[in-house]
């Protein structure tokens, strides 16, 4: 239910909208319930009596929440273990899977739903054969040549890319010599040459961690963000992970459970917002210690942390 009642007020911030490379002037925002009401360079005025709740902004930095594209919610955060032994059978990376057929009929459920169909395919083959049938998103695509990448830009198709590569914040890691290791170890040499053909072809990307099996990793979705920087500037890694993750999201039509504005600070969007110390545009791993770096965390119009009175 909405707190219709409850105003919060960030005063004296600089603003990192989702969409600009740069900051905005100091600025003081309005909530009320879940949404953004009012920003403006001036003062505003409220009601300080009852549930309003004054948040000194201190001239730090507020911008929107950051958007993982690619979660297991069940899978993240149980042993490895676990998840091997539910299931005995691992498919070949160069195996396609579904035919044409297959993800045509599985397009059209989608559609007849009001939805869409996203895919974790890697090899060429696969994820033409996905796309062909009217598939709207690629998961990983690691192994992507650049004719098929090509394809993905000409489609308008969602490429939702993660950062792996061989080093020791790798998640998920296999044991050695295991068939899963040596699949793993194939990713991961083909993810700077995916990302070099995202750029290239500026083919539309989400940000996405895969985080599997791992509690510790699961708190390490900003330190994975930074990651980017070998590609990407900091204005774009933001911008990715925010606006642009959450126009993908738009994707699931009247299935979308977020059917207003998301991942922008803008008046009439949703309050999902962070208030970091410091300027992120200029230093990005402050995402990487959220726990140090984020005064404020605010979802649907809820503070759950917030500076000490």
């Amino acid at each position: 239910m909405r707190r219709l009642s409850r105003l919060d007020h960030s005063s004296c911030v600089r603003i990192f909208d989702g969409k600009s490379a740069t900051l905005s002037a100091p600025s003081n925002v309005l909530v009320r319930g879940n949404l953004i009401e009012k920003i403006s360079t001036d003062p505003i005025p409220t009601d300080r009596r009852g549930d309003t709740v004054l948040i000194d902004g201190g001239g730090k930095t507020l911008m929107p929440g950051l958007i993982d594209a690619h979660v297991h919610t069940m899978m993240e955060s149980i042993p490895l273990v676990v998840g091997l032994t539910s299931d005995i059978g691992y498919d070949p990376l160069d195996v396609a899977q579904y035919t044409s057929a297959e993800f045509a009929a599985a397009v059209s459920a989608a559609e007849n739903w009001g939805t869409y169909v996203t895919v974790h395919a890697y090899t060429p083959k696969a994820i033409r054969t996905a796309v062909e049938a009217g598939v709207k998103c690629r998961e990983h695509g690691q192994l992507i040549d650049g004719d098929t990448a090509k394809l993905l830009a000409e489609k308008g198709v969602w490429w939702s890319l993660q950062p792996f590569m061989e080093d020791p914040d790798a998640p998920s890691a296999f044991a050695e010599g295991t068939p899963n290791r040596l699949k793993q170890k194939q990713m991961f040499a083909g993810t700077d040459a995916a990302y070099q053909l995202a750029k290239k072809y500026k083919i539309k990307t989400a940000f996405g961690t895969d985080m599997l099996f791992s509690p510790a990793n699961v708190v390490t979705q900003g330190k994975q963000l930074t990651r980017l920087k070998k590609w990407y500037s900091n204005a774009e890694i933001l911008i990715m992970a925010t606006s642009q993750s959450a126009e993908l999201l738009t994707l699931s039509g009247p299935r979308n459970p977020y059917p207003g504005k998301l991942g922008v600070v803008e008046e009439g969007a949703y309050a999902d917002l962070l208030l970091v110390a410091g300027n992120p545009l200029e230093n990005l791993d402050l995402v990487a210690d959220p726990e140090a770096n984020f005064t404020v965390i605010m979802k649907d119009g809820t503070i759950y942390k917030r500076p000490a009175p």
